[in-house]
Protein backbone atom coordinates (compact mmCIF):
# COMPACT_ATOMS: atom_id res chain seq x y z
CA UNK A 1 0.00 0.00 0.00
CA UNK A 2 1.42 3.41 -0.99
CA UNK A 3 0.35 6.74 0.49
CA UNK A 4 0.39 9.88 -1.66
CA UNK A 5 -0.19 12.84 0.59
CA UNK A 6 1.19 16.22 1.40
CA UNK A 7 2.61 16.86 4.82
CA UNK A 8 -0.38 16.89 7.19
CA UNK A 9 -1.03 19.64 9.68
CA UNK A 10 0.43 18.59 12.99
CA UNK A 11 -1.71 18.41 16.09
CA UNK A 12 -0.79 20.83 18.88
CA UNK A 13 1.87 19.32 21.09
CA UNK A 14 0.79 17.92 24.44
CA UNK A 15 2.11 20.07 27.26
CA UNK A 16 4.55 18.76 29.85
CA UNK A 17 1.95 18.78 32.60
CA UNK A 18 -0.03 16.22 34.55
CA UNK A 19 1.22 12.69 33.81
CA UNK A 20 3.78 14.27 31.46
CA UNK A 21 4.99 16.72 34.11
CA UNK A 22 8.80 17.00 34.42
CA UNK A 23 10.47 14.79 37.01
CA UNK A 24 13.91 13.27 37.64
CA UNK A 25 13.14 9.56 37.22
CA UNK A 26 15.54 9.05 34.32
CA UNK A 27 18.38 10.92 36.03
CA UNK A 28 17.90 9.04 39.31
CA UNK A 29 17.59 5.55 37.79
CA UNK A 30 20.31 2.92 38.31
CA UNK A 31 22.37 2.55 35.14
CA UNK A 32 24.65 0.09 33.40
CA UNK A 33 27.41 1.73 31.35
CA UNK A 34 27.50 0.42 27.77
CA UNK A 35 29.55 1.57 24.80
CA UNK A 36 27.27 2.85 22.01
CA UNK A 37 23.95 1.28 23.15
CA UNK A 38 20.93 1.53 20.85
CA UNK A 39 18.29 -1.22 21.08
CA UNK A 40 16.77 -3.77 23.48
CA UNK A 41 14.78 -7.00 23.27
CA UNK A 42 13.66 -9.78 25.60
CA UNK A 43 14.29 -13.38 24.54
CA UNK A 44 11.89 -16.30 24.98
CA UNK A 45 13.81 -17.39 28.10
CA UNK A 46 13.48 -13.87 29.58
CA UNK A 47 17.03 -12.66 29.00
CA UNK A 48 17.55 -9.02 28.13
CA UNK A 49 19.44 -8.50 24.89
CA UNK A 50 21.03 -5.09 24.32
CA UNK A 51 23.24 -3.75 21.59
CA UNK A 52 26.67 -2.22 22.02
CA UNK A 53 27.92 -1.01 18.66
CA UNK A 54 28.46 -4.10 16.49
CA UNK A 55 27.63 -6.59 19.23
CA UNK A 56 24.74 -7.94 21.27
CA UNK A 57 25.01 -8.75 24.96
CA UNK A 58 22.69 -10.81 27.16
CA UNK A 59 21.68 -10.10 30.75
CA UNK A 60 19.89 -12.71 32.91
CA UNK A 61 18.86 -10.29 35.65
CA UNK A 62 19.51 -6.71 36.61
CA UNK A 63 22.81 -6.44 38.47
CA UNK A 64 24.32 -9.57 36.89
CA UNK A 65 27.30 -9.41 34.56
CA UNK A 66 26.31 -9.27 30.88
CA UNK A 67 27.80 -11.77 28.47
CA UNK A 68 28.67 -11.32 24.82
CA UNK A 69 25.96 -12.98 22.74
CA UNK A 70 26.94 -12.25 19.14
CA UNK A 71 29.07 -9.87 17.07
CA UNK A 72 28.14 -8.49 13.63
CA UNK A 73 29.91 -6.70 10.77
CA UNK A 74 28.30 -3.30 11.41
CA UNK A 75 26.40 -1.53 14.22
CA UNK A 76 23.08 -3.04 15.30
CA UNK A 77 20.16 -0.71 14.51
CA UNK A 78 17.10 -2.94 15.07
CA UNK A 79 16.31 -5.91 17.29
CA UNK A 80 13.34 -8.09 18.19
CA UNK A 81 12.53 -11.60 19.41
CA UNK A 82 9.70 -13.94 18.51
CA UNK A 83 7.67 -16.03 21.00
CA UNK A 84 9.17 -19.13 19.35
CA UNK A 85 12.74 -18.08 20.10
CA UNK A 86 13.90 -16.41 16.89
CA UNK A 87 15.99 -13.23 17.10
CA UNK A 88 15.95 -10.66 14.28
CA UNK A 89 18.80 -8.18 13.95
CA UNK A 90 19.01 -5.21 11.60
CA UNK A 91 22.43 -3.71 10.92
CA UNK A 92 23.65 -0.37 9.62
CA UNK A 93 24.96 -1.94 6.42
CA UNK A 94 21.42 -2.95 5.42
CA UNK A 95 21.67 -6.59 6.47
CA UNK A 96 18.72 -8.15 8.30
CA UNK A 97 19.60 -11.42 10.01
CA UNK A 98 17.37 -13.96 11.73
CA UNK A 99 19.06 -16.11 14.36
CA UNK A 100 18.06 -18.92 16.69
CA UNK A 101 18.35 -18.81 20.49
CA UNK A 102 21.98 -19.94 20.33
CA UNK A 103 22.90 -17.01 18.08
CA UNK A 104 23.31 -19.05 14.90
CA UNK A 105 22.07 -17.47 11.67
CA UNK A 106 19.05 -19.25 10.21
CA UNK A 107 19.81 -20.70 6.78
CA UNK A 108 16.26 -20.10 5.56
CA UNK A 109 16.39 -16.31 5.97
CA UNK A 110 18.61 -14.12 3.79
CA UNK A 111 17.67 -10.46 3.66
CA UNK A 112 19.02 -7.02 2.84
CA UNK A 113 17.49 -3.55 2.86
CA UNK A 114 20.57 -1.78 1.47
CA UNK A 115 21.02 1.07 0.87
CA UNK A 116 18.44 1.90 3.56
CA UNK A 117 18.67 0.73 7.13
CA UNK A 118 16.32 -0.89 9.61
CA UNK A 119 15.21 1.35 12.47
CA UNK A 120 13.03 -1.30 14.14
CA UNK A 121 11.52 -4.72 13.50
CA UNK A 122 8.73 -6.94 14.80
CA UNK A 123 7.80 -10.59 14.31
CA UNK A 124 4.19 -10.72 13.14
CA UNK A 125 4.48 -14.52 13.22
CA UNK A 126 7.29 -17.08 13.20
CA UNK A 127 7.51 -16.70 9.41
CA UNK A 128 6.75 -12.98 9.01
CA UNK A 129 9.10 -10.18 10.07
CA UNK A 130 8.05 -6.53 9.70
CA UNK A 131 10.99 -4.18 9.19
CA UNK A 132 10.87 -0.38 9.50
CA UNK A 133 13.04 1.60 7.07
CA UNK A 134 13.31 5.34 7.82
CA UNK A 135 14.21 6.10 4.21
CA UNK A 136 17.50 7.67 5.24
CA UNK A 137 20.95 6.21 4.65
CA UNK A 138 23.04 4.93 7.57
CA UNK A 139 25.38 7.93 7.37
CA UNK A 140 22.47 10.39 7.53
CA UNK A 141 20.96 11.67 10.79
CA UNK A 142 17.15 11.41 10.70
CA UNK A 143 16.78 13.50 13.85
CA UNK A 144 18.49 16.44 12.16
CA UNK A 145 17.06 16.00 8.68
CA UNK A 146 13.45 14.88 9.21
CA UNK A 147 12.09 18.14 10.72
CA UNK A 148 12.95 19.96 7.48
CA UNK A 149 12.23 17.18 4.98
CA UNK A 150 8.77 17.28 3.45
CA UNK A 151 9.26 14.03 1.52
CA UNK A 152 7.71 10.96 3.23
CA UNK A 153 10.28 8.37 2.17
CA UNK A 154 9.98 5.68 4.86
CA UNK A 155 8.30 2.30 4.59
CA UNK A 156 7.46 -0.92 6.40
CA UNK A 157 8.28 -4.20 4.66
CA UNK A 158 7.29 -7.74 5.59
CA UNK A 159 10.01 -10.30 4.92
CA UNK A 160 9.65 -14.06 4.98
CA UNK A 161 12.03 -17.00 4.73
CA UNK A 162 14.01 -17.41 1.52
CA UNK A 163 14.09 -13.65 1.07
CA UNK A 164 10.46 -12.99 0.10
CA UNK A 165 9.73 -9.29 0.67
CA UNK A 166 6.46 -7.35 0.42
CA UNK A 167 5.96 -3.66 1.16
CA UNK A 168 3.27 -3.32 3.81
CA UNK A 169 3.20 0.49 3.80
CA UNK A 170 5.18 3.28 2.14
CA UNK A 171 5.03 7.06 2.11
CA UNK A 172 5.70 7.22 5.86
CA UNK A 173 7.41 10.27 7.32
CA UNK A 174 10.53 8.96 9.06
CA UNK A 175 9.01 5.89 10.75
CA UNK A 176 11.03 4.85 13.81
CA UNK A 177 9.15 2.22 15.82
CA UNK A 178 6.66 -0.60 15.29
CA UNK A 179 4.23 -2.54 17.47
CA UNK A 180 0.83 -4.26 17.35
CA UNK A 181 -2.38 -3.54 19.21
CA UNK A 182 -4.81 -6.01 20.75
CA UNK A 183 -6.63 -6.45 17.42
CA UNK A 184 -3.43 -7.20 15.51
CA UNK A 185 -3.21 -3.81 13.77
CA UNK A 186 0.38 -2.82 13.04
CA UNK A 187 1.29 0.52 14.62
CA UNK A 188 4.15 2.76 13.49
CA UNK A 189 5.64 5.86 15.11
CA UNK A 190 6.46 8.78 12.81
CA UNK A 191 9.30 10.83 14.24
CA UNK A 192 8.81 14.35 12.90
CA UNK A 193 5.02 14.26 12.95
CA UNK A 194 5.13 13.05 16.58
CA UNK A 195 2.34 10.57 16.07
CA UNK A 196 1.38 6.90 15.82
CA UNK A 197 -0.38 5.57 12.74
CA UNK A 198 -1.58 2.22 11.46
CA UNK A 199 0.05 0.84 8.33
CA UNK A 200 -3.31 1.42 6.63
CA UNK A 201 -2.62 5.15 7.02
CA UNK A 202 -5.17 5.76 9.81
CA UNK A 203 -3.76 8.01 12.56
CA UNK A 204 -4.19 6.52 16.02
CA UNK A 205 -2.74 9.24 18.25
CA UNK A 206 -0.84 12.48 17.66
CA UNK A 207 0.46 15.60 19.35
CA UNK A 208 3.07 13.94 21.54
CA UNK A 209 5.45 16.46 23.17
CA UNK A 210 8.55 14.67 21.87
CA UNK A 211 9.91 12.89 18.80
CA UNK A 212 8.85 9.25 19.25
CA UNK A 213 11.23 6.39 18.63
CA UNK A 214 10.49 2.74 19.37
CA UNK A 215 7.14 1.57 20.72
CA UNK A 216 6.87 -1.61 22.82
CA UNK A 217 3.93 -3.51 24.31
CA UNK A 218 3.73 -3.81 28.08
CA UNK A 219 1.35 -5.58 30.44
CA UNK A 220 -0.83 -2.46 30.71
CA UNK A 221 -0.38 -0.84 27.31
CA UNK A 222 2.79 0.47 25.69
CA UNK A 223 6.03 2.21 26.50
CA UNK A 224 7.45 4.74 24.02
CA UNK A 225 11.05 5.90 23.83
CA UNK A 226 11.46 9.55 22.86
CA UNK A 227 14.57 10.85 21.12
CA UNK A 228 14.15 14.52 22.03
CA UNK A 229 11.55 17.04 23.10
CA UNK A 230 9.62 18.98 20.45
CA UNK A 231 11.02 22.49 20.59
CA UNK A 232 8.77 25.55 20.10
CA UNK A 233 11.44 27.30 18.00
CA UNK A 234 11.57 24.40 15.54
CA UNK A 235 7.78 24.33 15.31
CA UNK A 236 7.73 28.09 14.70
CA UNK A 237 10.40 27.93 11.98
CA UNK A 238 8.24 25.54 9.99
CA UNK A 239 6.15 28.62 9.20
CA UNK A 240 9.22 30.43 7.80
CA UNK A 241 10.10 28.58 4.57
CA UNK A 242 12.58 31.22 3.34
CA UNK A 243 14.67 30.95 6.50
CA UNK A 244 14.60 27.16 6.41
CA UNK A 245 15.59 27.11 2.73
CA UNK A 246 18.61 29.31 3.42
CA UNK A 247 19.62 27.31 6.50
CA UNK A 248 19.47 23.94 4.75
CA UNK A 249 21.27 25.28 1.66
CA UNK A 250 24.15 27.07 3.39
CA UNK A 251 24.81 25.39 6.76
CA UNK A 252 26.19 21.97 7.62
CA UNK A 253 23.31 19.72 8.78
CA UNK A 254 25.14 19.13 12.07
CA UNK A 255 24.53 22.79 12.91
CA UNK A 256 20.94 23.12 11.75
CA UNK A 257 18.33 24.21 14.25
CA UNK A 258 17.20 20.65 14.87
CA UNK A 259 16.78 18.15 17.71
CA UNK A 260 20.04 16.65 18.97
CA UNK A 261 20.98 13.40 20.65
CA UNK A 262 23.42 14.88 23.17
CA UNK A 263 23.25 17.89 25.51
CA UNK A 264 26.82 18.93 24.66
CA UNK A 265 27.36 22.67 24.25
CA UNK A 266 29.37 24.26 21.46
CA UNK A 267 29.75 27.82 20.19
CA UNK A 268 29.03 26.36 16.72
CA UNK A 269 25.44 25.64 17.69
CA UNK A 270 23.02 28.47 16.78
CA UNK A 271 21.14 30.52 19.40
CA UNK A 272 22.17 28.39 22.37
CA UNK A 273 24.79 30.73 23.81
CA UNK A 274 22.20 33.05 25.28
CA UNK A 275 19.51 30.48 26.05
CA UNK A 276 21.19 27.56 27.74
CA UNK A 277 22.99 28.90 30.77
CA UNK A 278 22.02 31.16 33.64
CA UNK A 279 24.64 32.15 36.21
CA UNK A 280 27.03 29.55 34.81
CA UNK A 281 24.77 26.50 34.96
CA UNK A 282 22.07 24.85 32.89
CA UNK A 283 18.67 25.13 34.52
CA UNK A 284 16.28 22.17 34.20
CA UNK A 285 13.69 24.36 32.48
CA UNK A 286 16.16 25.91 30.00
CA UNK A 287 15.56 25.65 26.24
CA UNK A 288 17.21 22.46 25.08
CA UNK A 289 17.35 20.67 21.73
CA UNK A 290 18.09 17.37 23.49
CA UNK A 291 16.02 15.71 26.22
CA UNK A 292 15.42 12.37 27.89
CA UNK A 293 11.83 11.15 27.97
CA UNK A 294 10.06 7.81 28.36
CA UNK A 295 6.26 7.77 28.11
CA UNK A 296 4.04 4.94 29.30
CA UNK A 297 0.81 4.74 27.31
CA UNK A 298 -2.48 3.00 27.94
CA UNK A 299 -4.10 0.68 25.39
CA UNK A 300 -5.57 3.73 23.63
CA UNK A 301 -2.05 5.20 23.23
CA UNK A 302 -2.73 7.99 25.70
CA UNK A 303 0.05 8.95 28.15
CA UNK A 304 -0.42 7.70 31.70
CA UNK A 305 3.12 8.10 33.16
CA UNK A 306 6.46 9.55 32.20
CA UNK A 307 10.13 9.66 33.18
CA UNK A 308 12.38 12.61 32.35
CA UNK A 309 15.96 13.77 32.08
CA UNK A 310 15.57 17.53 31.74
CA UNK A 311 17.75 20.19 30.14
CA UNK A 312 20.36 19.97 32.91
CA UNK A 313 20.52 16.16 32.75
CA UNK A 314 22.85 13.94 30.73
CA UNK A 315 20.64 10.93 30.07
CA UNK A 316 19.09 12.20 26.86
CA UNK A 317 18.23 10.49 23.55
CA UNK A 318 16.15 7.54 24.80
CA UNK A 319 16.40 5.24 21.80
CA UNK A 320 14.54 2.23 23.22
CA UNK A 321 12.46 1.20 26.22
CA UNK A 322 10.60 -1.98 27.16
CA UNK A 323 9.16 -3.95 30.05
CA UNK A 324 11.38 -6.72 31.50
CA UNK A 325 10.30 -8.73 34.55
CA UNK A 326 7.71 -6.00 35.18
CA UNK A 327 10.29 -3.19 35.18
CA UNK A 328 10.84 -0.49 32.57
CA UNK A 329 14.32 -0.69 31.03
CA UNK A 330 15.52 2.10 28.72
CA UNK A 331 18.55 3.06 26.62
CA UNK A 332 20.12 6.51 26.92
CA UNK A 333 22.30 6.89 23.86
CA UNK A 334 23.59 10.28 25.01
CA UNK A 335 25.02 8.98 28.29
CA UNK A 336 25.86 5.48 27.03
CA UNK A 337 23.76 3.57 29.58
CA UNK A 338 21.04 0.98 30.03
CA UNK A 339 18.66 2.37 32.67
CA UNK A 340 16.39 0.64 35.20
CA UNK A 341 13.39 2.93 35.67
CA UNK A 342 11.57 0.77 38.20
CA UNK A 343 8.28 -1.12 38.04
CA UNK A 344 5.96 -0.63 35.13
CA UNK A 345 3.12 1.62 36.24
CA UNK A 346 5.13 3.27 39.04
CA UNK A 347 3.86 6.72 39.96
CA UNK A 348 5.82 9.38 38.12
Amino acid sequence: MTFFRSRPQQAPAMTLEGVLGPNSRVDEAPGLAVAAPAVLAVTRDEQLLFSSGNSLHALKKWGASPRLWRTFDSPVTALCCSPGGLVAVGCADGAVLVLDQAGDVSSSWSLSLAPGHAADCLFLSETELAVVDTGYKPDEAPLSLAPWDATPRGQVSVVRPVGRVNVLASGLHCPMGISQDDEGNVLVTELELARIVETTGRPRQSGYPAYPGRLRRTNSGYVMACLARRDPLIEFLKTEPAFVAEMTATIDPRNWISPRLKPDFSHDFPIELGATRLFGEVKPWAPSFSYGLVIELDRHLLPVRSAHSRANGRRHAITDALSWHGDIIAVSQASGEILHLGPEGAVS
